[in-house]
């Protein structure tokens, strides 16, 4: 799967479960980089990591505001991303949001694996 073509559709079609597992610990490693446990299985599927992450950040901004900011900056969200979608329902939010975070950690994986 090419960069340029990201999206969920392309998520859960990769088959090489290799780069999804390191997908998979990309997010736990960041979530804990702000103090945060995203204790999803390794072994999930692609279809089990996008539920769980909407899940995980609609829990974060409900009960710990300031880990889900922190997440996000450490992700490296741009600002610019987060205001394009200002006033949206928190569910359509959330799966945005949650969108723009598997990019951006697939991007670190698959530029990762393209280096070695």
């Amino acid at each position: 799967m090419l960069l340029q073509e990201f999206s969920l559709k392309k998520l859960q079609e990769i088959e090489n479960k290799e780069l999804l597992i390191k997908l998979i610990l990309q997010i736990k490693k960041d979530a804990q980089m702000v103090s945060v446990d995203f204790n999803l299985n390794e072994e999930s599927s692609s279809i089990k990591l996008v539920n769980y992450l909407q899940v995980f950040l609609t829990n974060l901004i409900q009960n710990d505001f300031k880990a889900y900011l922190n997440l996000l900056y450490r992700v490296d969200i741009s600002e610019k991303e987060l205001l394009k979608l200002q006033g949206l329902e928190i569910n359509i939010l959330v799966k945005n949001i949650a969108i723009l975070i598997l990019k951006k950690e697939w991007q670190k994986v698959w530029f990762r694996s393209k280096s070695r």
